[in-house]
C-alpha cells in the first residue's frame, strides 16, 4: 500500500512523565554478585573500624538523631574514588541512581557534609585501615614485601596559580579581612533584633577564615623568606587560599600549585605499601621517610628498594646500607656532575676529573694525556673526604694541553677524589651487575604503574582537599581504592589457585 494510500494517523506509545506509579525494588538484586560494590564491602567487613568511632556522639538510650555506620563511610568514599568521583556533593547525587551506591547505601542518602567531614576527620584511623587492608593482603599472598619500588609523582594543589602573592599584598588583605570582621561585630551589637542569625553567623565565620588564612599565608612567607638569598626575599610568593602549596614543575613543562606525592609499590602484584605527601618538591630526601612508612605498614623493612636516579646519593646509600637494605638506582655519571664546576674553571669536558683513570689501587691518576698524578693531601670537602691529586708542574709547563686542562688555573693540574665509603663503594659495584641492572629496568612498569592509574585512568590529577595534611588523606583513599581495584582484577585468580 502506498504513503497516501494509507487511512488515519500512525499510533505511538505514549511517552507520559507526569503518570505516577510503584516501583518494586530488590536491592540484591539490583547489582550482580561479583560487583565491585559488593567486593568493597567485604572487605570494609573485615577491618576493625574503631578508630573512626572515637568522635562519634550519638548513643543508644540518649536523645539526638543516629549516626551512620563507619562500614558504609568508609564502602562509599573506596566505591566512589574507583569510580573516578571525589566530590561529596556528586557522590550525594549519584546516590538516587548509581547502582552500586544504592546498593552500599540501602536506597537512601547520606548529607555532603557529612561525607566531606568523614573523609578527612579519621586521620590515625585511616592509616590503620590501610595497615590493615595490606595484612589483608599478605595473608592472602598476593603481596611480596621483599622488594620495594619508589616513585614520586607532582599532584596540583586546589589553589589556583592566581592566588600567589606577595608579602605587600599579603599585609593588605589582611587589613581588609580583619576590617570586615571588627564591621560584622559592630552590626551585631547595634542589630540585634530582626536580623537573620544564621546568616550573620556565616558572614562571620568567613571573615574569621579569611584572617585566618592570611595569618597563616604571611607565616609560611617569612619561613619561606628566611631560607632565601635577602636579594630574592622580596620576591617570594605565597598563596592565599592554600599556604602551604608549593609551586612545581608538572610533566607538561609547566609550574602549578603542587604537592609531591611519593608511592612505594611490591613487585609482586602491585599493591601500593606506602603514600605520603610533602610539600619538598625535591625528590632526593623523601626516601628514608618512605621507607619508614613501608617498616610501619608492614612491619619490617623490605631487603631491596629500587628507585630512579633522582635518589640515589651518598646519603641515602649509606642510610640503607645501616638498615641493611639492598639499594638499586642508577649513579648519575661523574662528568655530568662535573660539567658546571669544569665550564666555570676554564677546563674542556674531555679534560674533566672524570677522564683521569686510577692506577696503582688509588694511589695515582692518569691524565688523559698520559701523565701521572700523585696525592699530595687529603681533605674534607662538603662532609666528605677527599684525597687531593697534583700533577709535576714540570709535566703540565710542557704539555700542549695545559690550556684546555688546567683552564684559569696558574699552577700544575690538581683533581678531587672523594675517597668513597665500603657502603658507596659496594653499591657502585652492584650497579655494574647485569642482573642488578635488569632488575632495573622493572622498576617503570612497577612503579610508575599506580601514577597511571591515579592520573591516566582515573584522571585524579588534582586534589580535592586543601592542606598538606589533608591531601595526605586522600592520598590514602586513593591508594585505598587503588589496592582494592587491583584485589577485585586477581581475586578470581586467587581463589582458584586456592
Amino acid at each position: 500500500m502506498k504513503k497516501s494510500e494509507q487511512v488515519g494517523k500512525i499510533k505511538y506509545i505514549d511517552v507520559n512523565r507526569a503518570q505516577l506509579g510503584w516501583e518494586v525494588l530488590d536491592l540484591e538484586q539490583l547489582i550482580a554478585a561479583d560487583h565491585p560494590a559488593r567486593i568493597i564491602w567485604e572487605v570494609a567487613g573485615k577491618m576493625n573500624l574503631d578508630g573512626f568511632e572515637e568522635k562519634r556522639k550519638s548513643q543508644e538510650g540518649q536523645v539526638g538523631r543516629p549516626c551512620w555506620p563507619p562500614q558504609v563511610l568508609v564502602s562509599v568514599w573506596v566505591y566512589s574514588y574507583t569510580l573516578r568521583v571525589a566530590s561529596a556533593r556528586a557522590i550525594e547525587r549519584m546516590m538516587g541512581h548509581e547502582p552500586g551506591l544504592r546498593w552500599l547505601m540501602a536506597n537512601q542518602v547520606v548529607n555532603y557534609h557529612t561525607l566531606a567531614d568523614f573523609r578527612v576527620a579519621h586521620k590515625e584511623a585511616l592509616e590503620n585501615l590501610f595497615t590493615q587492608l595490606l595484612a589483608l593482603l599478605e595473608e592472602a599472598g598476593v603481596v611480596d614485601l621483599s622488594t620495594i619500588l619508589h616513585d614520586g609523582t607532582k599532584m596540583k594543589a586546589v589553589a589556583g596559580r592566581a592566588s600567589f602573592h606577595r608579602r605587600k599584598t599579603l599585609k593588605k588583605r589582611l587589613r581588609t579581612a580583619r576590617k570586615v570582621v571588627r564591621q560584622l561585630d559592630q552590626q551585631a551589637e547595634q542589630e540585634q533584633e530582626g536580623m537573620d542569625q544564621r546568616r550573620q553567623a556565616a558572614q562571620r565565620r568567613a571573615a574569621q577564615e579569611a584572617v585566618q588564612r592570611a595569618e597563616a599565608a604571611l607565616a609560611q612567607l617569612k619561613r619561606l623568606a628566611d631560607e632565601k638569598a635577602e636579594s630574592e626575599r622580596a620576591e617570594v610568593r605565597v598563596s592565599l587560599s592554600e599556604p602551604e602549596a608549593q609551586k612545581m614543575k608538572q610533566p607538561n613543562g609547566g609550574w602549578d600549585p603542587s604537592y609531591n606525592v611519593q608511592v612505594s609499590t611490591e613487585g609482586q602484584s602491585r599493591m601500593i605499601v606506602g603514600v605520603g605527601v610533602t610539600t619538598d618538591a625535591n625528590d632526593t630526601n623523601q626516601l628514608m621517610p618512605s621507607l619508614d612508612r613501608v617498616q610501619q605498614n608492614c612491619g619490617e623493612d623490605p631487603e631491596r628498594v629500587i628507585v630512579d636516579k633522582g635518589y640515589a646519593t651518598r646519603q641515602n646509600v649509606e642510610q640503607t646500607a645501616e638498615r641493611d637494605i639492598e639499594f638499586i638506582a642508577p649513579w648519575k655519571e661523574d662528568a655530568s656532575r662535573q660539567a658546571g664546576a669544569c665550564a666555570r674553571h676554564g677546563i674542556a669536558a674531555e679534560f674533566a676529573p672524570a677522564a683521569f683513570r686510577e692506577q696503582g689501587g688509588g694511589k695515582q691518576l692518569l691524565c688523559p694525556a698520559g701523565k701521572t698524578l700523585i696525592v699530595i693531601q687529603h681533605r674534607v670537602h662538603h662532609g666528605l673526604r677527599e684525597a687531593v691529586f697534583q700533577a709535576r708542574a714540570a709535566d703540565c709547563r710542557r704539555c700542549c694541553w695545559r690550556r684546555q686542562c688546567c683552564g684559569k688555573r696558574s699552577g700544575p693540574r690538581r683533581v678531587a677524589r672523594v675517597v668513597e665509603s665500603k657502603a658507596m663503594r659496594a653499591y657502585l659495584a652492584r650497579m655494574k651487575r647485569r642482573a642488578v641492572q635488569a632488575l632495573y629496568r622493572k622498576r617503570c612498569e612497577i612503579a610508575e604503574f599506580p601514577h597511571l592509574w591515579t592520573k591516566g585512568v582515573q584522571q585524579f590529577r588534582r586534589f580535592s582537599v586543601r592542606g598538606v595534611v589533608k591531601a595526605g588523606m586522600e592520598a590514602l583513599w586513593m591508594a585505598l581504592a587503588y589496592n582494592v581495584t587491583q584485589w577485585i582484577r586477581i581475586r578470581p585468580l586467587v581463589v582458584t589457585v586456592a
